[in-house]
């Protein structure tokens, strides 16, 4: 999805709603969030138009219609009198590097319970509309040049938007063969990363998804063992996890380039049947992207010399009908609110842990309208974003 551009400024203080579409993979509760009355705002969905942004505006407290002003939770609306302007805005995306076994042994006898769901579940994964918002790239191990790390760090598919068919085209194309090079295919995967990472902005993620089946096995120098693989993943770990799925019975190492890549333990994928195969590498994929969502939303930049009034900000969920005004709580001990990246130069919206996990679940084509120009909605005892 693309960032939207501001149209228009206005020289006093209006209304924006930021509508964010919310990229998930499970199943959701909206009764997780009351709205503090026990009622809930329609109308909610802003459209794309003109934003205008002002200083602080002196409203009156206690009235969350009154701009400016903060008060108890309760339900605000796009349609309400102090919210009349809006701008779109888009959940952070995520990037992921796939780095996936094609070796001999992913083949041969188990070709039917390893290499053919294998590439069933990730070209489902690839060109499934609810991969929206992420983006991906393919690259396979062994390669013929088995030990250089050059031919691991360009990808077969490069770093693509989802959904997409590309990755279906290539993974048909490509067979099982040879050796299991997982330190230098690491290795690559991490420059490539690396190099991902340098064109992201500020708060966007990528990371690494290793599908293999089996232990190390290769006669690169250093030799590609389990210790010197999470070494490599470790490297990085910090600012880029590495994700180990393990297809098949050989795996025991695994969870050593988990530990290095930051993801201890990795996910083991049965191989019984080629059914349950695919649908636990699907669920394994699902499980990364989860963990890989951010919560964070990127506020309109303010044009020059405005600021935006942090006081005049609510924060809306709508799922399966119903809308929940969501209350502001700076240090999430309410979990289920949100805050600001900083109060006083706020670049960003952070939902608080209950709510993300919520967001990161709904299926149900749920959304977030954030809504600026109403006093900011609170708890009763909690203190509004800044102090006048």
């Amino acid at each position: 999805m693309a960032r939207r551009s501001l149209t228009s400024i206005s020289c006093c203080l209006v209304a924006v709603v930021a509508t964010v579409g919310i990229v998930a993979c499970g199943s959701s509760d909206d009764s997780t969030f009351g709205d503090g009355t026990g009622g809930s705002s329609g109308g909610t969905s802003g459209t794309s138009g003109d934003v205008a942004f002002g200083g602080t505006s002196g409203g009156v407290p206690g009235d969350p219609n009154s701009s400016g002003g903060v008060g108890n939770v309760k339900p605000v609306s796009a349609t309400d009198a102090c919210a009349s302007s809006n701008a779109g805005v888009d959940a952070l995306p995520i990037y992921l590097v796939f780095m996936v076994d094609r070796s001999g042994s992913m083949g041969n006898a188990a070709l039917s319970t390893k290499w053919t769901p294998a590439v069933a579940a990730l070209k489902d994964f690839f060109a499934d509309k609810a991969s929206a918002n992420i983006h991906a790239s393919l690259a396979f191990f062994q390669s013929n040049d088995i030990c250089n790390v050059a031919t691991y760090a360009t990808p077969s598919v490069a770093m693509t938007n989802l959904p997409s068919t590309a990755f279906g085209t290539v993974l048909d194309a490509t067979k099982p063969t040879g050796n299991t090079p997982t330190r230098p295919a690491v290795e690559g995967a991490v420059q490539y990363a690396q190099s991902v990472a340098a064109g992201l902005k500020n708060g966007e993620k990528v990371a690494i998804v290793l599908v293999t089946d089996g232990d190390p096995n290769d006669d690169c120098s250093p030799k590609s063992s389990a210790a010197n693989t999470g070494a490599a993943a470790a490297t990085v770990a910090a600012t880029i996890k590495t994700y180990v799925v393990g297809v098949g019975n050989g795996a025991a190492n695994l969870d050593t380039i988990a530990t290095g890549g930051g993801t201890a333990p990795h996910i083991q994928v049965d191989t019984t049947n080629a059914a349950t195969t695919s649908a636990q590498l699907r669920a394994a994929i699902g499980k990364i992207k989860t963990a890989q969502l951010t919560c964070d939303y990127s506020l309109p930049a303010p044009p020059n010399g405005k600021t935006i009034d942090v006081n005049a900000v609510n924060v809306n969920y709508t799922t399966g009908g119903k809308t929940s005004t969501l209350a502001y709580s700076a240090d999430c001990k309410d979990a289920n609110g949100w805050h600001y990246d900083n109060v006083t130069t706020p670049t960003k919206i952070i939902m608080c842990p209950s709510v993300c996990t919520t967001l990161q679940n709904d299926t149900a084509g749920g959304k977030i309208d954030i809504i600026f120009g109403c006093g900011t909605a609170v708890k009763p005892g909690d203190p509004p974003p800044a102090v006048k």
